[in-house]
Order: C-alpha cells, then structure tokens, then sequence
C-alpha cells in the first residue's frame, strides 16, 4: 500500500485502483491502494502527480481531487481527451463535480479507481462458499477454476460439434470425412482470437489471446448449440414459425459475440461498440431477409431439416393428411409460374442469338 503523506497524520479516504476489468474491481480485486492523508491530490501519468497511474490512456495531470469552500469533496478534470467516468457520468476536461459516497466509483482511462470515505456505510461482512471455506489456499481454487474453465467450454464445443458432424455423417464415411471439424474448429478459432488479440495489441498494447479465448469459447457454444437445437425443438413443438427465427438467433447471439470482443479492445466505447453491433446486425439480417427473397419469394426460407426429428422427441400432434393438402395446394401455381419464367427466359436468349 502506498501513502501520500506522513501516515501519522489522519487518514481522510482510501483510494483503491484496479485494471480495465470491471467484474475483478466489483469483487474487490484491486491492484493497489493508496492513503490519503491531505487534500488536493492530483492523479495522471506524471510522476510529480500525487498517484502516478501507469495507463497509456491516462494524461500527464488527468484529475485533481480536493475539497471546496464549503468543505465538500470535488473531483475537477483537467487537460485530458479522455475525461473521466464518475459512476454513469462521463465528466470532460474543465468540468468540476461533487463526489459523495454514491459517486466513488471513478474511471481514468482504463484505470477502474474507488474511492473510500470515512463515512463510507460498509457491508455486512459475506460468509465464504463451503469450498473456499474449507480450503487453506482460496485463492488458489478461484484461480484453478478460471484457468480450467477455457479448458471446460473448448471441451463442450469440440464434443457439440463432433455430435453434429456424427449425425450429418453417412454410415461408413471415412476419416477424412472428420478433418474439417478436427483441424477446421481449432485453427479458425485460434485464428478469430489472433485477429482480437491484435487488435488488443494494437489499441490497448497488450496481446490478449488467452482473454479473447475465454470470452470466444461461451459464445461460440451457444451458437453451435442454438444452430443445432433450435430446429430440433421447433420441429418437436411443430411451429415452422420459430425455425424460421433460426437465423435471426444466430445473428443476435454472433452479434453478442462481436460486442463482447470490441468491449474488450475498447473498454472506453462501449456505448459506440453497443451502437455499431447493431447496426451491424440490423444489415446482416436485412441482406439474409433479400437473399431469401430473391431465392425463394420469400422473407424466410422453407422450414427443411438434412434428417428427420426423432418421433420420440415430438411434443405436439399431427396435423394430418388435409393439413399437408391445402399447404401444397399453392405449390402448384407457384411451379407453373417459374416454368413460365423459365421459358419466357429461354426465348429470349433464342431470339438473342438468332
């Protein structure tokens, strides 16, 4: 622990500083914390400031804290473009504001910072899960957990995956019949995680591939299972309606996917990332809704499923013959209209080439 002055003097507020990672700063994870036994204190890169913060994305003099006339505790943005996040505030350079204990929650840059007061109104204190409780090293069983769980969901994906690839198979198939889905799902993967890392690189100097992988590999489940089930589930309820929503839940769940990743290069911009995935996403389902209109006359393709759902697995009734009658009663004017078209297109290019 740092201190800014003396330590016998009082000690006015903590202030705790954490990494870009929000979820590690709301479960206490801070990498450093710091005394403050004096009013103003300044913060940025520079190192004649009271805190140094060592993020590139963070200015020389970033922010000044102190108490006003009036005794009240004021955080003033100096020369920064990034300004500074207070709670769901975002306040610009030359902007001054009052800090209270529901305001303590600072951002400077990627630097997450949290400000403890003397009248700070503590938590009661949370009792320890049985395992953490029974263990001598806790630390240790969250860190296993988190390196195992990459592990845990790569597992799931490759087994989901090789299950599909089993039942879209023909019996006696060979191996080779295997290698997409044995060489294709790894090296796609670490190559979709490189390109993030990269970029990771690129904007926050730091070539996060193990992070990337972790926030891949759940999403990337999710669709492999969606892609698969879904159908499944719309054939046993027989609603044709909901396997038409197949590919719009795809491109939702891929477009969370995109965001989870641009969150993690762009931790500032997560409005603009939320905003550019959606619009993202309206585009890539407005192409699919035209190229099924242009292939089929239709905003959706026909519901059609490679095998047949398992009888065991239907959860409503048939609908018998007279239903299947009047659905392909249009069918037959719809086949006259393409032959139509089809002739019409073929004169056409007789009497071009005559």
């Amino acid at each position: 622990m740092d201190s800014q002055q003396n330590s016998s003097h009082p000690r006015l507020a903590l202030i705790e500083l954490a990494g870009a990672d929000a979820a590690e700063a709301e479960a206490g994870a801070f990498k450093r914390a710091v005394d403050v036994h004096a009013w103003p204190i300044t913060l940025g890169r520079a190192l004649d400031n009271h805190i140094v913060i060592d993020d590139p994305f963070v200015a020389a003099h970033h922010a000044r804290i102190g108490v006003d006339d009036a005794g009240a505790l004021t955080l003033t943005v100096l020369d920064t473009v990034n300004g500074v996040d207070v709670g769901f505030h975002h306040a610009k350079s030359g902007e001054s504001l009052a800090l209270t204990t529901a305001s303590s929650h600072l951002k400077l840059g990627n630097t997450r910072i949290q400000l403890r007061l003397p009248n700070e109104a503590l938590l009661p204190e949370q009792a320890l899960p049985f395992m953490q409780r029974s263990s001598t090293a806790p630390s240790l069983v969250t860190s296993a957990r988190s390196r195992a769980w990459p592990w845990l969901t790569g597992a799931g994906l490759l087994a989901f995956q090789a299950a599909s690839q089993w039942t879209a198979l023909d019996p006696g198939a060979d191996f080779s019949a295997w290698l997409p889905l044995l060489l294709g799902v790894p090296v796609a993967l670490v190559l979709w995680c490189g390109v993030w890392a990269l970029l990771s690189k690129l904007f926050n100097h730091h070539f996060d591939f193990t992070g990337h992988l972790k926030l891949a590999l759940p999403w990337m489940l999710a669709i492999a299972v969606a892609q698969a089930m879904w159908p499944q589930l719309a054939a046993s309820l027989a609603l044709p309606s909901m396997w038409r929503l197949t590919p719009l839940l795809v491109v939702v769940l891929t477009a969370f996917l995109v965001r989870a990743h641009l969150a993690h290069v762009l931790p500032n911009k997560r409005q603009a990332v939320s905003v550019g995935v959606v619009a993202m996403a309206l585009g890539s389902i407005g192409i699919t809704v035209a190229g099924n209109y242009r292939s089929h006359d239709s905003l959706s393709s026909a519901a059609y499923m490679s095998t047949l759902p398992l009888p065991a697995l239907r959860l409503s009734g048939t609908g018998g013959e007279q239903k299947l009658v009047q659905g392909l009663a249009p069918l037959a004017a719809q086949l006259a209209a393409r032959v139509k078209k089809a002739m019409d297109d073929e004169e056409e290019g007789d009497d071009a080439g005559e």
